[in-house]
């Protein structure tokens, strides 16, 4: 069975719900519209998803073409506004690296400052940083995700758990672990996975309601060790491109 792309997303603001797609294009930098947002405090310290789990709830929209985001809240209301140069400003990622970038004020500001219930502002990174906080793409195989299901009384979990950028179908469970190393080509693309994606707590919440739901390091310990809690990999992009669903996927070893 040949490996192809099965599922493509992308998270157009950091923490919120992934944007499901059915083609992406990747820069050098990253894909295209990938945590283009950001949303920070007034200090301009970036909000983490696993302490604003509430960011979950929120549905974005990004369309770079016509420069308009939308955002969908949880009580079915929708603001929508083209961002503007705003100002420019610095935030920080998890791991201490600086990005550069403009608090974008506005309708979407204020909406996200009210449902938060706390001042917070629209960060657009420059596009010439990584907004991702790693690498700039991820990829799991369907396989992989379907492993899990053993250690959920035969549920396969939600896929959005992991905001993976690519997944692929027709490869055997955590093949994709032991690519590391290898080059992939994908469409007009290639990539080279670097190493499997340690995984943390935000895993266990709900993609739809933020909440902890299931104990998903719990059950990567058991079925791939203790010390190996890991799910996916990284990747970084050598040919920049296009991509598709059902386009090939095929790791320099095959």
């Amino acid at each position: 069975m040949p490996l192809t792309v099965s599922q493509l997303a992308i998270a157009p603001v950091k923490g919120m719900r992934l944007q499901r797609s059915t083609e992406i294009q990747l820069g050098h930098h990253g894909v295209i519209g990938d945590r283009e947002f950001f949303i920070v405090d007034d200090h301009g310290k970036l909000l983490q998803t696993g302490r604003n789990p509430g960011l979950l709830r929120i549905e974005p929209s990004w369309e770079p073409a016509r420069n308009l985001l939308t955002l969908r809240f949880p009580d079915g209301s929708v603001v929508q506004d083209a961002p503007g140069p705003g100002t420019a400003a610095v935030t920080r990622m998890y791991d201490g690296r600086e990005i550069p970038g403009r608090v974008i004020p506005g309708p979407l500001s204020a909406a996200l400052s009210s449902y938060l219930g706390q001042s917070v502002h629209l960060f657009k990174r420059a596009a010439d940083h990584l907004g991702s906080d790693d690498c700039p793409v991820t990829l799991m195989s369907e396989a992989s995700l379907h492993a899990l299901a053993t250690e959920f009384s035969g549920t396969v979990p939600d896929s959005r758990r992991f905001r993976m950028t690519i997944t692929v179908t027709g490869a055997d469970a955590w093949a994709e672990h032991g690519w590391s190393g290898q080059q992939v080509a994908i469409g007009d693309i290639t990539l080279r996975v670097l190493e499997p994606v340690p995984r943390c707590v935000v895993t266990t919440r709900n993609p739809e309601s933020g909440a902890t739901d299931a104990r998903i390091l719990h059950a990567l310990a058991r079925l791939r060790g203790k010390d190996d809690i890991t799910f996916g990999v990284w990747c970084e992009i050598l040919q920049p491109g296009h991509i598709q669903l059902g386009d090939l996927v095929v790791p320099s070893s095959q």
